[in-house]
């Protein structure tokens, strides 16, 4: 038994010994550091390999610093891989055991640090993985004098304090010596430097500058093009109390806002049963089936066709909570609808102000590439993160702008998108600020400059947006639909009993397009007070006393249109998944700074 334990014990030791292939016997590390903060690092490491192999694998991780190989003892192929320098040497037709010697050349250039108070090195030499490294000399030659500089040279597990015995050697050489690092530990350096030691090329001035005319010239241009072939014209407003000739609702909810929505297809419902084509039926717990009783005429639009098919694809009698109409509708209701009113006559849109609206995209799109550009010119690390804010901003603003310009807004829509553009430009500003800082552009410009192109932009993309110009024949059929909102919105009672007195199913004759135009509460209260005539196509559990019951059920009908009928019929979700943080240093500690990593043996 006691002989079985004790070769169990040597088993263990042996693999826990031979885990990593090889372990480090002799490690020396020369670092030379330029007046740009650049770091060029020779190591010399000595691998005492346990089995043979064909090399190491070194991986030096780079925290957004760029890297250079320079030279290596033997052959070697680098590649940049998840943030690391991967330095594999050797050669795959031969193998080495025992000790063997590499030698590496390599510089890291880190740019500017973090820091507005002073600067800083902050180096990671070496982080064991399984192995373990013996024999540590390590030394660094800066640029110019450092003495009175605070340095730490610290070694052990990520995060500890542990002081590495190193000295100044002269005003600018620090060296020093390490016995042994075990599996798993870290040895770093940092030095904290007044700031300015570094010297940078600084561009600030001129990015200024070129920020500020760039701005002045693109809105200048943006501007000309849409006051001279993109700024609607106030639509003739043709006053009349019917909807536009041959029309549906759901063209007139297209023509009004250049979007068919949910409301819109709600309302052809209401279009259809007062004309003839189904019937309504209310149960008693709210829901609602839908009963055909004929089908549009054979020379209706494709898209009314398709929609009407949809709905009743079932059978003749349908509940509504078992309709599905989104396939249908993304599928050949909307695309027939949308090509009915791109070209030809009734095109919505003045070709040429398309054109321009597409080149003006084009130099909104050029703009936040060239300010990235400008934002990152003192150092070109930070112009990726200046592009994804400035696109950000670019999108939701013209989002915005494009919602708010494609329909009449209120006062109160005014406001609110008006305020939302506002903020993102606001946090664009302040994003963009701490990236220009962080680049290292002047304090005495970072402020003006970021403010004025996070300002240009919304401007821009403002101007963008609203380029396009409405066609002669979209203006005159805005008109039409505009002085028959007003009626809806504003006719006078008399008026309107006489007309119910002349078609008791006038009311219902204007209900779908006071749907799609968001007035049927207004047009149901008008006629509140008016003898209701009994809606032939509705049959419900309760009689109905008011004209405004009709507003009511079409509240919600819509409701349950909309939550059952237009939605996919399948919503798949992906998990989320979370992203790492980094980690920094104050004084001094084990890990956190660039460079160091581990090797493996292949």
């Amino acid at each position: 038994m006691r002989k079985a334990l004790l070769v169990l014990l040597l088993t263990l030791s042996a693999a826990m010994l031979y885990a990593s292939g090889f372990d480090i016997v002799r490690a020396d590390f020369e670092i030379s550091v330029s007046e740009g903060r650049v770091y060029t690092i020779t190591e010399t490491l000595s691998y005492d390999f346990h089995q043979p192999s064909h090399g190491v694998i070194r991986y030096i991780p780079l925290d957004g610093a760029r890297a250079d190989v320079i030279h290596v003892s033997e052959s070697w192929q680098s590649t940049v891989e998840d943030g690391f320098l991967v330095i594999r040497i050797g050669d795959p037709s031969r193998l080495v055991d025992g000790v063997h010697d590499y030698t590496i050349t390599y510089s890291l250039s880190p740019g500017r640090d973090r820091y507005q108070d002073y600067d800083e090195v902050y180096l990671d030499l070496y982080s064991t993985y399984d192995e373990g490294v013996d024999n540590i000399t390590f030394s660094i030659a800066m640029p110019s004098d450092i003495s009175g500089c605070p340095f730490w040279v610290t070694y052990g597990p990520y995060g500890s304090s542990a002081r590495v015995d190193a000295a100044m050697v002269d005003d600018r050489i620090i060296a020093g010596r390490l016995d042994h690092l075990s599996p798993g530990e870290g040895l770093t350096l940092r030095i904290e430097l007044p700031e300015g030691y570094f010297a940078f090329s600084d561009h600030s001035t001129a990015a200024f500058a070129a920020v500020l005319v760039i701005s002045i010239v693109l809105v200048a241009v943006l501007l000309v093009m849409y006051l001279r072939h993109g700024r609607d014209e106030d639509p003739v407003i043709v006053p009349t109390f019917s909807p536009p000739d041959g029309l549906t609702p759901l063209e007139v909810g297209y023509l009004f806002d250049s979007n068919d929505d949910g409301r819109d297809y709600a309302a052809m419902v209401w279009y259809w049963a007062d004309k003839g084509l189904l019937g309504v039926e209310e149960k008693e717990d709210g829901s609602f089936t839908l009963h055909r009783k004929g089908r549009p005429a054979d020379g209706c639009e494709e898209y009314e066709k398709s929609l009407f098919d949809a709905l009743f694809s079932s059978g003749d009698d349908v509940e509504l909570s078992s309709v599905r109409l989104h396939q249908a509708i993304e599928s050949s209701v909307r695309p027939a609808l949308r090509r009915r009113y791109a070209k030809g006559e009734r095109a919505l849109y003045d070709a040429r102000s398309q054109r321009l609206q597409t080149l003006a995209m084009a130099l909104t799109l050029v703009y936040a590439i060239a300010m990235a550009f400008l934002t990152a010119v003192n150092d070109s690390r930070f112009g990726l993160f200046s592009f994804f804010v400035l696109a950000f901003q670019m999108i939701f603003s013209c989002l915005v702008f494009w919602s708010l310009n494609r329909r009449i807004p209120s006062a109160r829509q005014y406001v609110m998108y008006s305020f939302l553009v506002i903020l993102v430009t606001g946090m664009g500003i302040v994003f963009l600020n701490g990236i220009c800082i962080s680049a290292g552009i002047s304090r005495a410009l970072v402020h003006a400059m970021t403010v004025v192109m996070s300002v240009a932009l919304s401007v821009m993309c403002a101007l963008a947006a609203a380029m396009k110009r409405r066609s002669a024949y979209a203006q005159e059929i805005l008109g039409r639909i505009l002085g028959y909102r007003d009626f809806l919105e504003n006719v006078e009672m008399d008026r309107l009993r006489t007309l119910i007195d002349e078609d008791p199913q006038y009311f219902y004759h204007n209900l779908s397009y006071a749907i799609v135009l968001s007035l049927e509460q207004e047009w149901a209260n008008k006629a509140s007070s008016i003898a209701v005539e009994d809606a032939s196509w509705y049959v419900g559990p309760s009689p109905v006393t008011s004209y405004v019951f009709y507003y009511a059920l079409a509240d919600r009908f819509a409701h349950e249109f909309g939550s059952t009928c237009l939605v996919p019929e399948r919503v798949s979700s992906s998990p989320f998944h979370g992203v790492s943080s980094s980690h920094g240093g104050f004084s001094g500690f084990s890990g956190g700074g660039i460079g160091g990593g581990g090797s493996r043996s292949w």
